[in-house]
């Protein structure tokens, strides 16, 4: 990540677009995970089959893991500007994809589309730090909330995976809208490959759900449309809540409720394919995503290795989406939510215990990393 700050940059936090790191964020998910309402059409349409199908829908973050190699030489553009131009290449991809019609096709353009994934949402991180404002550092983490909401909203307006793909051009004039503040960080530097295996299992872990929740889509089927507005409507405000919380009650406490309603929430779901126990497993197994930079930061691990290592562990989002749809699907997902959950709280309270910890403003880690 480029060591981004207003004080660095010269640039007013009040006359900055706030919006933009937002819109990046939301738009960068939305063109990555509208894939997950289209594996039961695909297969209709195209006849692949559903592991092929989830393949297509994971690859992406295979792309997203070659972010750390390129980011700090592309970033050289400008970063409001790579985090606009980012989103008109996706939203072109799109638009081919929507006449593609081979498995190899749409191959290449889901691979592609992660990489552009990576980079907007890398820079959109950048440029919510220059605002300093931890709402909208918040809004900008939710923006994966809200990209699932777009993604169900059109392909419930739309009904097809194909339209879906070529709507996604009205997005292609945002690089237009990214000449004014093209702030280029004089922090800016080569690719040094920095890593965390104690950062990599947090992310990996504690992104476990929102990989499962990949699949909920094709596991509800029609039903999932209602499932997706409602929860991630308000799995948005989660991102803000849950910080507050830690700010209140401490940031294990807050850590290890939630992922304790992650795990009863994810089994009773999968049990049960209640809606009202995928809204609360949705919001608090997204909710948690904001924890886990501050989590890291409390391992004593130097800040230059959160970032990669948090790429690095979006495998595991080409990796659930497979595996999981092997055998029985609500028993494997209900499993891999709670052993994640519990293995998570397990390496907290052990790291935690041997370094201690405190509670980290999240407005102030942001702008600083």
């Amino acid at each position: 990540m480029l060591n981004l700050h207003a004080n660095n940059v010269h640039v007013s936090k009040e006359e900055f677009n706030k919006i933009l790191p937002i819109f990046s964020y939301s738009v960068a998910t939305f063109f990555l995970m509208d894939f997950a309402f289209f594996i039961n059409d695909i297969v209709d349409t195209l006849h692949f089959t559903y592991i092929e199908s989830f393949i297509l829908l994971g690859i992406p973050f295979i792309g997203r893991m070659v972010t750390p190699f390129i980011y700090s030489y592309v970033g050289r553009l400008g970063v409001p500007r790579l985090a606009l131009l980012s989103i008109t290449l996706m939203a072109v991809i799109s638009f081919g994809m929507g006449y593609e019609t081979t498995f190899i096709e749409l191959f290449a353009s889901r691979f592609i589309i992660g990489i552009f994934f990576g980079l907007a949402t890398s820079a959109a991180i950048e440029v919510s730090s220059i605002t300093g404002n931890r709402k909208i550092i918040g809004f900008t983490m939710g923006g994966w909330a809200i990209g699932w909401l777009m993604g169900a909203i059109f392909f419930m307006l739309l009904g097809s995976w194909e339209l879906v793909s070529i709507a996604g051009i009205v997005f292609a004039p945002a690089v237009l809208f990214s000449r004014k503040h093209n702030v280029i960080s004089p922090m800016l530097k080569k690719f040094h490959f920095d890593f965390s295996i104690k950062v990599f299992l947090v992310f990996l872990l504690g992104f476990t759900p929102a990989y499962v929740l990949e699949i909920v889509p094709s596991y509800l089927g029609p039903s999932a449309f209602i499932e997706s507005i409602v929860a991630y409507s308000i799995a948005v405000f989660a991102y803000l809540l849950l910080p507050a919380m830690m700010i209140r009650f401490s940031l294990k406490k807050t850590v290890f409720s939630s992922l304790i309603i992650v795990a009863i929430s994810g089994i009773l779901f999968f049990s049960t394919t209640n809606i009202a126990f995928a809204v609360v497993f949705t919001m608090f197994g997204l909710g948690v995503n904001s924890l886990l930079p501050i989590i890291s930061k409390n391992l004593n691990v130097e800040a230059d290795k959160i970032g990669p290592s948090m790429n690095f562990s979006a495998v595991a989002g080409f990796i659930f989406p497979v595996i999981l749809t092997m055998g029985n699907e609500a028993l494997n997902s209900a499993l891999a939510v709670f052993i994640a959950s519990m293995f998570l709280m397990l390496f907290i309270s052990v790291e935690f215990g041997k370094h201690g910890y405190k509670s980290i403003n999240i407005k102030k880690f942001f702008i600083n990393h």
